[in-house]
């Protein structure tokens, strides 16, 4: 597997990527492999510090927010493409490697017990299986798999964040950022959504609402979304993350999101 820098000249599309997991062939990313990109002039032209305040988010944070956006979200997208979408099994009912998990007696990741099925059709895949949901479940199991990795610091050395002794809560700088963008991209998804239909119009921001739905269903105060008033004079909204409670409550809620999951890709 190998991730790789590119700049961007023009591109087709009503939304330009940050980065690209490639190609989208679900039976050739497993048995021949995958190419990563990470598109640098894409992030530098929508993640710079700017001088604007940032909506949703709180005084406090606007600063080092600002400061790091960037940095932040090249971990995100680098862990988003090779280890999220990068990983995965599909198991098809009467293949070798159904029965390799049934005969060896692995454990259900949820239940504990001996995996015994249901596996995959014949011919099934993940769209087929998923249908309308299968792009976003997708995004957010790869976007999970950011917010989860970017707590480990053997995954920021890699992007050349060294280690940070006296961070507050335990949270390095960077991670803490790409928790909080993760938090507003909750609210900024919203605008894709379409009250009419009830549906979503982007991957992406279904995935990430989802996401912050989790983390204020985790409770404990670790995200908080507070009424406030803006510069206009009309309502507003503030959210706040708690950020001694991310290797805790965090981790564990987002960890135990992921695995779930996960789970659907083994059996359906």
């Amino acid at each position: 597997m190998r991730r790789q820098y590119a700049q961007v000249l023009a591109f087709g599309s009503s939304g330009v990527p940050a980065g690209i997991n490639i190609p989208n062939y679900d039976d050739i990313r497993q048995a021949e492999g995958f190419k990563n990109v990470s598109l640098g002039n894409v992030l530098a032209a929508s993640y710079g510090a700017g001088t604007k305040p940032v909506t949703f988010v709180a005084e406090a944070d606007q600063a080092l927010f600002k400061r790091l956006k960037g940095e932040a979200f090249e971990v995100q997208v680098g862990i988003h493409e090779l280890l999220g979408h990068g990983s995965g099994k599909l198991f098809h009912a009467g293949t070798d490697g159904a029965k390799a998990l049934v005969d060896a007696g692995t454990p259900h990741p949820l239940t504990g017990a001996p995996i015994t099925g249901p596996f995959y059709g014949p011919g099934a895949t993940w769209d087929s299986t998923f249908g309308k949901i299968a792009s976003s479940y997708e995004e957010c199991r790869a976007e999970c798999s950011g917010l989860f990795l970017c707590l480990e610091q053997l995954v920021l050395d890699v992007f050349g964040h060294g280690a940070q002794p006296d961070a507050h809560g335990g949270v390095h700088d960077t991670s803490y950022v790409n928790w909080l963008l993760m938090v507003r991209a909750g609210l900024t998804g919203l605008e894709f959504y379409t009250p009419a239909t009830k549906g979503w119009r982007q991957a992406h921001m279904q995935a990430r609402y989802v996401i912050l739905r989790v983390l204020l269903e985790a409770g404990g105060g670790l995200v908080t979304l507070r009424k406030t008033t803006g510069a206009d004079g009309e309502a507003d909204v503030e959210a706040t993350l708690d950020r001694g409670l991310v290797t805790s409550l965090g981790r564990d809620t987002i960890g135990r999101f992921l695995l779930k999951l996960c789970e659907y890709l083994l059996i359906a």
